[in-house]
């Protein structure tokens, strides 16, 4: 049981602070001059000949935005994992599963939703952790 209680916050832990370090790289990127694909075959190069400096900084705008609000979260999901997960408050557990799941879910929405799957393999990917990270900790939280 303590295993599973190790590994339950140190998965957590360490898929949080993935997501904090992809969003700063994310932001630098956003910042930085150099060229920002969309799509492998279209990057903010296009977006500036065919939309105009407006759309381009829209476009930088938005990634900004997106990796700032997923810093934030990442930090957010950092400190409940270490403080209040630790102890076993199980509202940190729920909070979470809301929080970190509920986003990935909504995330793999956009395969049906938009429809593109593009982005969608990675939050499988978290969410297959987070889940993992919380079912080894639901013992120790519920038992």
């Amino acid at each position: 049981m303590r295993i599973l209680c190790l590994a339950s916050w140190v998965i957590l832990l360490v898929v949080s602070a993935g997501i904090a370090l992809v969003s700063i790289q994310s932001a630098f990127v956003a910042f930085g001059d150099g060229n920002d694909n969309l799509t492998p075959a279209y990057s903010t190069v296009q977006i500036k000949e065919q939309g105009g400096e407006e759309a381009f900084k829209a476009f930088k705008g938005r990634r900004v935005t997106a990796a700032t609000w997923a810093l934030g979260y990442a930090l957010l999901a950092i400190a409940v994992t270490l403080v209040p997960y630790r102890r076993g408050e199980q509202w940190a557990w729920w909070a979470l599963l809301i929080a970190m799941g509920l986003s990935q879910v909504l995330s793999i929405a956009r395969a049906v939703l938009i429809p593109t799957t593009s982005g969608a393999g990675t939050s499988g990917v978290l969410l297959a952790f987070i889940l993992l990270g919380l079912m080894a900790g639901a013992p120790r939280m519920f038992g």
